[in-house]
């Protein structure tokens, strides 16, 4: 017979009961979340924003972290940190919680492009995202209908010549285009305007942009410049100018058809968006060969003058020879003209003086050579004429601008006057008595003294220093790239003291402008690089073939950065800068040690 009665559940299956509730409970609390990705549009304009949407739906999530982007082709990451919001709901006692992660993500080639999964890490498991299709196309592109597509605002940057030749000013101007019912309240250009292979001067601000009413494509927009460059390419063939970065705020009008619009819709149709205008790429002409003439990279409507500070001079001293280019032109990349200096003249470093003025639509002013020359001899010298050849890119060919010779008279030095010592009458008195001849002493030779070896050789020292410095000293004052290489490093520390001396005055873009300069002039001046011309990016290129280690470039790197950042956008405190100063005076003392 069965006997019935209670079952008494052993200890083992009392002892794992817990924990198969706890496991399923968080395997349960695990499950319950949902995780989607999603985009604004699924269509966008080359240079147009959009936002890539993380959302992460939940009842019992107790730790999300933040979501981490794959590399994106063909597009543009604005922030790597995403823009965070929550909310929470409560239907029917159960609470749901949504945490949602935005992307803002600038497309810049056009194409379909597959977005790939996200990953992001919930209660400790990572997890990912469905993929996402996009397709960025061009403006003006046909829709299906036969119609111009183009978005509600863009970005242009538009050039007055696309074929120029080395040194020749182009103006890029930055243009904006909006629709109707789009009324812009700012806009702040940000950093990472790359302009590699040109020479960038900021023409003189527009203090007021007036916005004119086109049609394009049958649809009414309105324009505005914004901003001009003057760029000067520094060498020939295909260069490209990256797209230009710009935040524009914006405010949409409300409709007509809107009965609450007048209400709510002044502060509610406010956003700020990113902008970044298509590359343009330019062919840069090889400038021709100049007949029989003297090149100094002049490009413009530019004049040379040459002449001599005094027409004497005594033999030994100084005179200056000036040579002076102005006019509207590549003033800040003219090169020193190489002149045929006659023998029996020693030349001592050039000094180079430029004025430049950014008014208007072009870049003025002049730049002056001033060389030291000293006549080794008395006598007339004559410096030769001499051809200057500067090219005219209105009429596509060279001006010859002829200098006469020059002379100047070389005075011998006047002769040291000695007086004659007074002659007077000495009384002889005859001496009387017996000589006695004495031999020296071997011990107190004078070969014995101290005193006569240094007064032997001290002379004979001071003589070999003497010549050792007059030595260096000519080579200093001739040698250009020596004289370079020489003050790198004193000519880094007056511009870091500049900064610093400026740190309480709240000037970050003078400050930041002063490290750039003491980071690229100690390196082109170690390196004998060109003064002017090379972007940041060429230099560090340079700077790589000569051995840097990885973490010193990645430092410099940082700092060249930081400066050009700061430069289009000033801000930071009192203590970031004395922070970046005493980095870039330790960067520098860094590369002295490996270059």
């Amino acid at each position: 017979m069965r006997k019935i009665g209670d079952i008494v559940p052993s200890p083992l299956v009392l002892l794992l009961f817990p924990l198969i509730l706890f496991s399923f409970a968080e395997n349960s609390w695990a499950q319950d979340f949902q995780l989607e990705a999603t985009v604004s549009e699924n269509q966008v304009f080359i240079g147009e924003q959009f936002t890539i949407s993380v959302e992460v739906t939940g009842s019992s999530m107790r730790n999300v972290s933040l979501p981490v982007l794959p590399e994106l082709e063909g597009m543009r990451v604005l922030s790597s940190t995403p823009s965070r919001s929550t909310s929470i709901s409560i239907i029917n006692g159960q609470t749901t919680t949504t945490t949602t992660y935005n992307f803002s993500i600038i497309a810049r080639e056009t194409g379909e492009y597959t977005i790939p999964p996200i990953s992001i890490e919930i209660d400790g498991e990572e997890r990912q995202t469905n993929p996402i299709r996009v397709e960025v196309i061009e403006k003006g592109q046909l829709s299906q209908d036969g119609r111009s597509q183009r978005p509600e605002i863009y970005l242009e940057i538009q050039v007055d010549e696309s074929n120029p030749v080395p040194g020749q000013q182009i103006v890029a101007s930055v243009v904006l285009f909006f629709r109707q019912g789009i009324e812009v309240t700012s806009f702040q250009p940000t950093a990472g305007w790359r302009t590699d292979g040109f020479w960038k001067e900021e023409l003189q601000n527009i203090s007021q942009p007036q916005a004119e009413s086109i049609i394009i494509d049958g649809v009414r927009y309105r324009t505005a410049t914004l901003m001009r460059y003057a760029l000067f390419p520094n060498r020939s063939g295909e260069l490209t100018l990256s797209g230009f970065p710009i935040n524009v705020g914006i405010r949409t009008q409300p409709s007509r058809n809107d009965p609450f619009g007048s209400f709510f819709g002044s502060s509610a149709n406010q956003r700020r968006v990113s902008l970044e205008s298509e590359p343009v790429v330019l062919n840069v002409r090889t400038l021709p060969e100049a007949s029989n003439a003297t090149t100094i990279n002049a490009v413009g409507d530019l004049r040379v003058e040459r002449r001599l500070s005094k027409n004497e001079v005594v033999t030994g001293e100084t005179i200056e020879l000036v040579t002076q280019v102005e006019g509207v032109g590549n003033i800040p990349l003219v090169r020193r003209p190489q002149y045929n200096i006659p023998d029996g003249i020693d030349f001592f470093t050039p000094q180079e003086n430029s004025n430049v003025e950014r008014r208007g639509m072009a870049i003025r002013g002049d730049k002056t050579f001033t060389e030291l020359m000293a006549p080794r001899a008395p006598g007339t010298y004559s410096l030769p004429a001499e051809r200057i050849a500067v090219y005219d890119p209105q009429n596509r060919r060279y001006r010859y601008i002829n200098l006469p010779a020059i002379e100047f008279e070389a005075l011998p030095a006047s002769n040291n006057q000695f007086t004659s010592a007074d002659l007077r009458t000495v009384q002889l008195t005859p001496v009387t008595g017996l000589a006695v001849w004495k031999n020296s002493d071997p011990a107190g030779s004078v070969f014995r003294l101290v005193w006569f070896w240094l007064l032997l050789i001290v002379p004979a020292a001071a003589l070999i220093v003497a010549y050792q410095k007059r030595k260096f000293d000519l080579r200093l004052h001739s040698d250009r790239a020596f004289a370079r290489v020489h003050f790198a490093d004193q000519l880094a520390q007056d511009r870091i003291l500049h900064a610093r001396n400026i740190v309480n005055e709240d000037r970050p873009k003078e400050i930041y402008n002063s490290l750039h300069k003491a980071v690229t002039g100690f390196l082109t001046d170690k390196l004998s690089l060109p003064e002017a011309g090379l972007s940041d990016q060429e230099l560090l290129e340079k700077v790589t073939e000569h051995g840097l280690n990885a973490d010193l470039l990645k430092r410099l790197r940082g700092i060249l950065d930081k400066c050009a950042t700061i430069s289009y956008a000033p801000s930071g405190t009192r203590a970031d800068f004395r922070s970046d100063i005493i980095k870039t005076e330790k960067l520098i003392s860094e590369l002295k040690e490996q270059l």
